[in-house]
């Protein structure tokens, strides 16, 4: 039976926002009542002065049982259902599970005779978008639950939509609220852990998940971040339902509500197990070069060292593992504002890759030299980095050779200046070493060299560089006319510089 333009608010509900140039396309509704009185006063309110406004003719469709509610539909894709609960072949809240089940995303709204709360509620639970007792509506009332269903219905597709998408994905997601309880999850979360989603459903991750390999400052640390509104991203491992462990890149956004705070999290995680095996054969490789690992996630600045790094240092694998800031307290003042730079330039782009040699603090105390290499190996899709990989060496022994090397050449030097020259006599006792003034800081490098510490000994004992201690060694021997570190510590015996 056919009517007149439905409400303009109707008909815009259905319009695109960014297309208003658009003519709002007519809807198509289907009025199932058995009751011709009923009918009619609908068709009525639908034919209203109020409901016109420049759209197509809406087609009404009428029919008078669930059975040829059905029939219709067949041959109608239709936009919205009236539908009355007391139907001759079909009554309560099952004619509304098998109009909704037929027309799946159809909005659905109930002309009902009863004023029943109860009735009202398990229709909407069973997929109506709205409930209206007949007699207690008028035309007005009838346009805003049409325009409201039509709102709802057009906001479930997309939502439906959006869960179908999220179900698809290959990594795992979850959605909690702001304390941290699952509120939602896909299947590819459920596949990874081994939880079904109705175990994961009210629980947190933590109390199904974790493993207790990452310590309560890395976890401290997630929080800080997410609860100030910034995203985190790191890798942690986790444990399965079966307790088997996992490896897992995880990245934590939290979403705002309208007024500005943080209301839920989507967490979304991707099983790298079979990458960190492959990371792990890839470090035996390095052990072998006498390399170490390191692994560092951007801008969390998540990061991980192998053991052969940790092992260079001293220190066990958690305790310098979870964060850059653990290791770069490490580095030596005098050298990080260089290596800061150098990675900062890697970084940005002006550098094709990143070096530097620096020094580290061993646990034990002492300074260790290491050279590091390395550059990223993953961007967003804004080519920001996320990740940079690079190897660790020690270097302290190549640092040492170095330095004596330097020693030697200027023994060379020296032997070569002072070639010609009588040499001292050394059968008067007293005159086979020089007795020469020295200030105060050149017996305090003579004493250390006596005491046989290197010029990197030297430099951290008199807060120096070592190329500053081995000048002074140098000078040294240019005064004293002395040519190797015996020479020197037997000058600084005879002059009481030092205990024998």
């Amino acid at each position: 039976m056919a009517g007149q333009l439905l409400p303009t608010t109707v008909l815009n509900s259905a319009r695109p926002a960014m297309q208003p140039e658009v003519k709002p396309k007519a809807l198509s509704i289907l009025i199932v009542e058995d009751e011709p009185g009923d009918h009619a006063l609908v068709v009525s309110y639908l034919q209203h002065k109020g409901f016109r406004c420049g759209a197509g003719v809406p087609s009404l469709v009428w029919a008078k049982s669930l059975g040829e509610a059905l029939a219709a539909a067949r041959d109608t894709p239709f936009d919205m259902v009236l539908l009355d609960l007391s139907l001759p072949d079909s009554t309560g809240v099952k004619t509304v599970s098998a109009m909704t089940a037929y027309l799946p995303g159809t909005p659905v709204v109930v002309l009902n005779g009863n004023d029943d709360e109860e009735l009202a509620m398990a229709a909407l639970g069973a997929g109506a978008q709205d409930y209206l007792v007949k007699g207690e509506f008028d035309q007005r009332a009838l346009g805003r639950a049409l325009r409201y269903a039509l709102a709802r219905g057009t906001q479930e597709r997309r939502l439906h939509l959006f869960e179908v998408a999220l179900n698809s994905a290959a990594n795992g997601i979850v959605i909690t609220d702001v304390n941290g309880y699952i509120e939602w999850a896909n299947e590819a979360f459920s596949q990874i852990t081994g939880f079904s989603l109705v175990e994961v459903i009210g629980n947190k991750p933590s109390q199904l998940v974790k493993s207790g390999v990452q310590d309560q400052a890395y976890y401290q640390q997630m929080w800080e971040t997410i609860l100030s509104g910034q995203t985190w991203r790191g890798e942690v491992v986790n444990r399965r339902k079966d307790g088997s462990l996992y490896h897992e890149l995880l990245a934590i956004s939290p979403v705002f509500g309208g007024d500005g705070k943080v209301k839920h999290f989507v967490a979304i995680k991707q099983d790298i197990s079979e990458r960190k095996q492959a990371e792990q054969r890839l470090e035996m490789a390095l052990v072998g070069a006498d390399l170490g690992l390191l692994d560092l996630q951007l801008p969390s600045g998540q990061l991980h060292l192998s053991a052969k790094v940790c092992n260079m240092l001293g220190y066990p694998e958690s305790a310098i593992n979870g964060h850059i800031s653990k290791l770069e307290k490490l580095v030596h003042p005098a050298d990080a504002p260089a290596r800061r730079a150098a990675l900062n330039a890697h970084l940005s782009g002006d550098a094709r890759d990143y070096q530097s040699e620096h020094r580290v603090r061993h646990k034990a105390g002492h300074w260790v030299w290491v050279r590091e290499r390395g550059r990223v190996v993953e961007c967003d899709d804004n080519s920001a980095p996320l990740r940079f990989v690079g190897v660790v060496q020690d270097i302290s022994q190549e640092k040492q050779l170095k330095l004596e090397g330097s020693d030697l050449l200027l023994r060379i030097e020296s032997m070569i200046h002072e070639f010609g020259k009588s040499p001292v006599p050394l059968d008067r006792p007293g005159d086979a070493v020089k007795s020469v003034d020295l200030g105060p800081r050149q017996q305090q490098v003579l004493q250390l060299i006596a005491a046989g510490c290197t010029s990197a000994e030297i430099g951290e004992h008199m807060g120096i560089t070592p190329t500053t201690a081995a000048t002074h060694r140098r000078n040294l021997m240019r005064k004293l006319d002395l040519h190797s570190a015996a020479e020197l510590t037997r000058y600084a015996i005879t002059h009481k510089l030092v205990a024998e």
